[in-house]
């Protein structure tokens, strides 16, 4: 069975949809999924990581049974094109399900060179559109978005979405690079990550930014430990979000002294996880369900206290806005102690279940670090916990790691 040729196709796609905003990889997973569906075959029994990552799926949908609004399926028609799956639990299910198959399917993969060459020339060709686009986004944007305000700040958005679908894309790119063309892997490694990364500060991408940190600390930590590196990363993931209303709590406090002198952005963040880590009081073990803090509407005008230190067009703005912007605390608020235990425990079975590093050839041992790495960043700072988009692109990436180690292995017998 060759699943090589779907994740080709798949990637040779990577580019277009990151340029759209990212929300375009859960089709994309999805129709990838469908292949794999005829082409894999489970392996049973599943791993305990799977298992225990399903029950935390199935706890996520049952979540929404108790959450604040009416619980609604789908809405819309397929033959009028407004089809639309309105269920936030039904959407998470059908993305597990989906990179689950993804996934299998690229571990029973015969080897694929031709199409492991096609998703490296993808991502790198993602790469040279990012580093281009604070140059071109005038002239794209009024291009593709016309001269309306708003439609001209949803191009800019999914540019810096772009940004973050590039922060995963990297760490699979240059180690490949680095390891396969040696010498001159390394200097156009180095070209293009100076280059991602002037365009990450061009672009105000953060998130993007500090992904590049995450990256070269998970790299560093399974290179100084290759024996173990997988289950100290996973391990301390999992300790992360099992003590993150703690962490973040202590971190609130120590920043206390120095909060006046920093921007309003980042205090604005800092009150919205007070008030997140505040409210999960009121449902610590099974949470306040699937979607509620979208549901948290107050605005800094109810906490005049806070107004005081911002501007006034601050007073109109919410709190917490739509969700955290920590993944983290939002399983903790939504999902209660049972969702971040489960969490956190298929993230230890997983750092067990893994290879060693030093088992695994160079190329695809980093690229397994550097992009867990770049997702904790973003999974601190950016999305949504059940963003669609973001998680299918990184089960997409990680298919294409595993179809690499494949592939690379069978070359080296």
């Amino acid at each position: 069975m060759n699943y090589g040729p779907v994740l080709a196709v798949a990637f040779v796609l990577w580019p277009v949809m990151a340029v759209l905003g990212g929300q375009g990889f859960a089709p994309l997973l999805g129709l990838s999924s469908l292949a794999a569906l005829v082409l894999a075959r489970p392996r049973l029994p599943p791993a305990a990581f799977a298992l225990i990552g399903f029950a935390f799926a199935g706890w996520v949908a049952a979540s929404e049974f108790w959450a604040p609004g009416e619980l609604a399926l789908m809405s819309g028609s397929l033959m009028e094109g407004t089809f639309a799956v309105e269920s936030g639990s039904l959407a998470n299910l059908l993305l597990a399900l989906s990179a689950s198959l993804v996934v299998a399917a690229a571990l029973q993969s015969a080897p694929a060179p031709r199409a492991s060459g096609i998703i490296v020339a993808m991502l790198a060709l993602q790469t040279v559109l990012l580093i281009a686009s604070p140059y071109a986004s005038a002239f794209a944007l009024s291009a593709v978005y016309g001269e309306d305000p708003k439609r001209l700040q949803e191009g800019a958005q999914n540019i810096g979405r772009s940004a973050n679908a590039l922060a995963l894309a990297l760490p699979l790119l240059l180690p490949m690079l680095v390891f396969r063309w040696k010498i001159a892997g390394i200097a156009l490694s180095v070209l293009l990550l100076a280059g991602a990364s002037i365009a990450y500060l061009k672009l105000d991408a953060q998130s993007a930014l500090l992904a590049l940190v995450g990256t070269a600390v998970a790299i560093g930590l399974v290179a100084v430990l290759p024996r173990t590196g997988f289950r100290w990363l996973f391990g301390g993931l999992a300790g992360y979000i099992a003590a993150a209303p703690v962490l973040f709590a202590m971190l609130i406090r120590a920043l206390e002294p120095i909060a006046p002198s920093l921007p309003d952005s980042f205090r604005s963040r800092l009150w919205s996880w007070e008030v997140v880590i505040g409210r999960m009081t009121e449902a610590p073990f099974m949470g306040q369900g699937l979607h509620a803090t979208n549901e948290w509407r107050e605005t800094f005008a109810t906490r005049p206290d806070w107004l005081a230190q911002l501007p006034d067009f601050w007073k109109d703005y919410p709190i917490v806005p739509g969700h955290p912007h920590n993944m983290a605390l939002q399983i903790w608020a939504e999902t209660g102690m049972v969702g971040a235990v489960l969490a956190a425990l298929s993230l230890v079975a997983l750092g067990f279940h893994l290879p060693r590093p030093e088992e695994l050839r160079p190329e695809t041992r980093f690229a397994v670090a550097g992009l867990t790495g770049a997702v904790a960043v973003i999974f601190s700072f950016a999305y949504s916990a059940w963003n669609e988009g973001f998680w299918s692109s990184g089960a997409l990436a990680a298919a294409a790691i595993i179809l690499w180690h494949r592939t690379l292995k069978d070359a080296e017998a």
